[in-house]
């Protein structure tokens, strides 16, 4: 149009539009895409300067998320990491220190953004697992392009990991994907060059939660245990904050507690080794968090319907609610599992201690059982952790007296208890399924799994002539049906699946050899009957 100056455009298109595939409007001083994107646009690139390495050998799409590009950038190698982090490097905005440009790039090819990756992670994750400030976090993340923090970088590049869920078919091989290594190097390096702050903390969280929620359980504990030390270290120099237990830091604690305990209750009794919240860490104590929304007697708005269709909105629904109801379990399932391992090298089990545990986790359960119906999201995790620490509790004090003379009738309260327990997760199982209509399978957490999973392991090997039985096969088939939905969002559901197969699998053949003995035995005594009628 006459009069309308021409627009300057750069002569190739910008590097991030380049490596994303994505058309470049060259406009100067920044594309369009890179605009709204928040993204530095850089337009002084040669193929063989500036460009990140890439990882060519990648070439193929891990089956673990749909959107996972098929050559994601990498990050610079260890080695040139860690001397761009160390004290002593200056933070310049180009080569291999300007980290926040890699991740962006990686979350560009995967077809992401800083604004899409917040909006879904503060979606579901941090219903559950609310270790970072919503309002902090975006206003730091809206400035990552310009301010060089590597440690701000690896924390979005794990919200991003975290809420990606697993493929069909996928297993724990499919899960290691190029952003997971991507994600490990980076917090490899950050704290092997000493960079100690609570980002750091918080994205080896996310970190150890994707490891335990897809089955890498033994790489998640070495990433829990640094973590913990990092944390434990971190709490010594708060510890003369006032209610460190409701700040950022807090929050950040109880969020490790909660994964620790999960990440325990799968280990033999030898093997628990309780990191952090526990009385033997060296550490003080901390107080549980406090649901500051209802403690104020804000109601905010019902997100779930009963099935009914009815709101329940006789409860409110708080941020940290279903949090603090989670740590709360998670702290009786610590003092379970300290129990537990105690009893690995005395071979028995405080009975006084015992009992209290039992009571209390009982009643904890029941009011939980009240809550739900408010919609899951409102307990599941605590649910999980809270029938996982009843099972747990139960099942070890039968291993410990099943074979000793005297304790009848330990022995058979151990059993009525875990017939109970079984039984409450069995109803649990059943309602949700009702349920399932309403809930967002990207928001299940990962605590509420492995309850499901352990009473369907005790329902197959305390079931007696009921086994097979078309009411057993129903209930075994709602547990089974829990499992199967929580594995499209954890991968760690389906192992357990395949462990119940095993477990099903064992059982019938031992009911078989069973069978066939009782018939063998029926017919030799058939025989001397007979043998003793002709002798007669």
């Amino acid at each position: 149009m006459a009069g309308r100056p021409a627009m300057t455009l750069a002569s190739q298109v910008c590097w991030n539009c380049k490596n994303g595939k994505r058309k470049c409007s060259k406009e100067l001083p920044s594309c369009a895409r890179c605009a709204k994107l928040l993204l530095r646009c850089d337009y002084d690139w040669t193929a063989g300067n500036n460009a990140p390495e890439s990882s060519g050998a990648q070439s193929k799409a891990s089956p673990a998320s749909s959107t996972e590009a098929h050559t994601p950038p990498s990050l610079q190698s260890a080695s040139r990491l860690l001397h761009s982090l160390s004290h002593g490097s200056p933070k310049s905005s180009g080569g291999e220190a300007n980290i926040p440009s890699q991740v962006l790039s990686i979350l560009i090819a995967n077809g992401e953004n800083v604004q899409s990756v917040t909006a879904l992670y503060f979606r579901t994750i941090d219903i559950w697992l609310p270790i970072l400030s919503p309002r902090r976090c975006v206003e730091k993340l809206e400035n990552i392009a310009s301010d060089n923090n590597p440690e701000l970088s690896n924390l979005l590049l794990c919200m991003y990991l975290v809420t990606r869920q697993p493929g069909k078919p996928s297993g724990i091989k499919e899960m290691q994907t190029p952003v997971y290594f991507e994600a490990k190097t980076l917090l490899t390096t950050l704290t092997s060059s000493g960079n100690l702050s609570i980002e750091v903390i918080q994205a080896g969280v996310l970190l150890s939660l994707y490891e335990q929620g897809h089955g890498m359980i033994d790489v998640a504990q070495l990433t829990m245990s640094v973590c913990t030390r990092m944390a434990m270290k971190m709490k010594v120099a708060l510890r003369a904050a006032p209610e460190l237990q409701n700040t950022d830091f807090g929050r950040l604690w109880w969020g490790l507690v909660i994964l620790d305990r999960h990440l325990n209750q799968v280990l033999s009794p030898e093997e628990i080794q309780l990191t952090v919240g526990s009385s033997s860490d060296g550490v003080p104590s901390m107080e549980l968090p406090v649901d500051d929304e209802a403690h104020a007697g804000l109601v905010r708005p019902i997100t779930m319907r009963t099935i009914s269709g009815i709101s329940a909105a006789s409860r409110p629904t708080t941020r940290l609610g279903p949090f603090c109801r989670a740590s709360e379990a998670a702290h009786l399932l610590g003092k379970v599992l300290d129990l537990v391992a105690r009893s690995s090298y005395t071979n028995e089990m405080d009975e006084a201690k015992s009992r209290e545990l039992d009571a209390s986790l009982q009643a904890l359960a029941m009011s939980l059982m009240q809550l739900a119906v408010n919609g899951w999201e409102e307990c599941c995790a605590a649910i999980g952790l809270a029938l996982s620490a009843l099972l747990l509790l139960h099942v070890r004090t039968w291993e410990l007296i099943r074979g000793s003379p005297g304790h009848n009738d330990r022995r058979e309260i151990a059993g009525m208890a875990l017939s109970s327990t079984t039984r409450m997760v069995i109803d649990i199982s059943r309602r949700f399924h009702m349920d399932l209509a309403f809930i967002d399978l990207p928001a299940l957490p990962l605590p509420a799994t492995y309850a499901v999973y352990r009473a369907a392991i005790l329902y197959i090997d305390f079931a007696g002539d009921e086994f097979l039985g078309p009411e057993w096969s129903e209930n075994m088939k709602s547990l089974r049906g829990t499992l199967e939905y929580f594995g499209k969002r954890w991968n760690v559901g389906k192992h357990y699946l395949d462990l119940i197969d095993v477990a099903l699998a064992e059982k019938k053949k031992a009911c078989s050899v069973s069978k066939r003995d009782a018939g063998e035995s029926h017919g030799a005594h058939e025989l001397l009957r007979d043998m003793n009628i002709s002798r007669g």
